[in-house]
Formats: C-alpha cells, structure tokens, sequence
C-alpha cells in the first residue's frame, strides 16, 4: 500500500492530456479497465507496481498523481 492518496482526478486529467484511453493505461499498467475506472473515481488506490505502471505510462512524476492534502498528519 502507498504511504499517500493517489488523486484520481488527477490520474484522469493526465490520461485525457496524453490521449490515452482507459484501456491503453491500464494494459502498460498491467490491471484491468476497470481498475484505472475505480481509481480515477477515487473508490480504489493502486497497488505499488500498477502506480509504477501509471507513472510510466503517463510520463508522470509522484507529485502529478499524488492527492495535496490541506493538513497532514504528522
């Protein structure tokens, strides 16, 4: 499990910017459509290597994806 909220909005926002379909992600991520949908509505969060799978994919750094949070916890 990763130790911060992948922001979902923020995956899709960058599939859509690249042109890529849901399918095209999740197949270079090695998951199902169905994951990347569930992840991009916030339901889910994704395993390390399918966030490695997304940081590739979408040419991505760990700041692009990752949820700001207004106050964390320390």
């Amino acid at each position: 499990m990763l130790s911060q909220r992948i922001s979902g909005t923020k995956l899709r926002r960058l599939r859509e910017q690249r042109l890529l379909t849901v399918a095209a992600v999740a197949d270079a991520a090695g998951c199902t459509p169905w994951n990347i949908y569930k992840i991009e509505q916030g339901k889910t969060q994704p395993s390390p290597i399918v966030f490695a799978g997304l940081k590739t994919v979408l040419d991505a750094e760990d700041s692009e994806l990752i949820e700001e949070s207004a106050g964390s916890a320390a």
